[in-house]
């Protein structure tokens, strides 16, 4: 767990990297759950070139949900699994403008842009879930006139 500490965070070090060819997969190559969550994609933080401004915001948005979080909202936009109420939270938390531009800079990586459509139509729905989960467990209070 250590090893994968948040996909978003790795995410947005990858987009930054600049050697993003380099890892893209080969063509008819299905993606599984298995290979989502594959570390070894990612090189090393000492190969890295220095960060730009947007990497940091990503970075920063990625801190904002556990890596156990990351992970499965990562897996709930190309497998369609659930989103536990914990990650939810953490989720909506986050801020729709981060969840937005975290899945924008996931799908634009090589890996992961033959599915683009699917992982935009699954983010769109954990996105309205989540929100309904935080106003059930915590509506907002009511305007006092």
């Amino acid at each position: 767990m250590a090893k994968f500490n948040n996909i978003f965070f790795m995410v947005a070090l990858v987009l930054a990297s600049g050697v993003l060819a380099s890892f893209a997969q080969e063509p008819g190559e299905d993606i599984s759950p298995s290979t989502l969550i594959d570390d070894t994609a990612y090189p090393p933080e000492d190969a890295m070139p220095p960060e730009t401004e947007h990497t940091k915001y990503l970075e920063e948005c990625a801190r904002k949900v556990e890596a156990e979080c990351g992970k499965e909202i990562f897996l709930g936009m190309f497998e369609s699994l659930p989103i536990t109420q914990k990650c939810c939270l953490q989720l909506v938390k986050m801020g729709k403008t981060c969840h937005d531009d975290l899945v924008k800079a996931i799908i634009f990586l090589p890996e992961y842009s033959r599915k683009a459509s699917l992982a935009l139509s699954n983010s769109v729905q954990i996105w309205d879930k989540c929100v309904l989960i935080t106003e059930q467990i915590s509506p907002a209070p009511a305007s006092i006139e």
